[in-house]
């Protein structure tokens, strides 16, 4: 299994050590019939080749037998990410900022900030706005009041700043600038999907009890 050795500072080809396998069958995982699919949780321990450092992924895996298994998803259990996302999230919006952390991670810092742009893209699907382009889009969720007038400006500086990464062969981008852009986009994430929901939450809440 390939992986980011935080250590190494580079990708490496991990040895596995050990497997555990366990059944997860609920209705997470259904079939277009509504019958569940039997599915089932593998955590794997592995190292790296060169520095001995651990490692802890979790798979899940869908089949009808323990043969010729379909990986659903894959998670770093340990070392924990730098920047966590919520577990509700869309698997296009993790997959997309997982992206970017790796491309940081290996000091690929403009494919970095492209998928970051690549992430503001899945928001704005997650909220059905796929039409126009992507300036229209962020201009749709702040007229929708998806985000405020300050993650409105980040997420427009995100959008060029992907501009740029994508097509002015020109266009470099330092460990700082990779770095600030990652934060913008964790921030956006983090209040469309966890602390407004939360503060939502909170006063439905408050209603509740008056």
């Amino acid at each position: 299994m390939r992986l980011n050795c935080a250590t190494c500072n580079a990708y490496v080809n991990a040895d596995k050590i050990v497997d555990y396998s366990k059944d997860i069958n609920d209705n997470n995982y259904l079939d277009s019939s509504g019958k569940i699919i039997p599915t089932f949780k593998k955590y794997i321990f592995l190292k790296c080749p060169e520095c001995k450092s651990p490692f802890i992924v979790s798979e899940t895996l869908e089949n009808e037998s323990w043969l010729n298994n379909v990986v659903r998803e894959t998670e770093i259990l340990y070392p924990a990410p730098n920047k966590t996302l919520d577990a509700s999230l869309s698997t296009s919006i993790k997959v997309a900022f997982d992206e970017a952390l790796r491309c940081y991670q290996s000091q690929a810092y403009t494919a970095c900030v492209i998928m970051c742009r690549k992430t503001i893209e899945g928001i704005c699907k997650e909220y059905n706005i796929e039409n126009g382009n992507l300036k229209s889009k962020i201009q749709s969720m702040k007229d929708k009041g998806i985000i405020d007038h300050q993650l409105f400006e980040w997420a427009d500086a995100l959008r060029l700043s992907g501009n740029d990464a994508a097509h002015d062969l020109d266009a470099t981008f330092t460990e700082e600038d990779a770095g600030d852009i990652i934060n913008f986009t964790y921030a956006i994430i983090e209040y469309i999907f966890v602390y407004k929901k939360r503060f939502e939450v909170f006063i439905q809440r408050k209603k509740i009890k008056k």
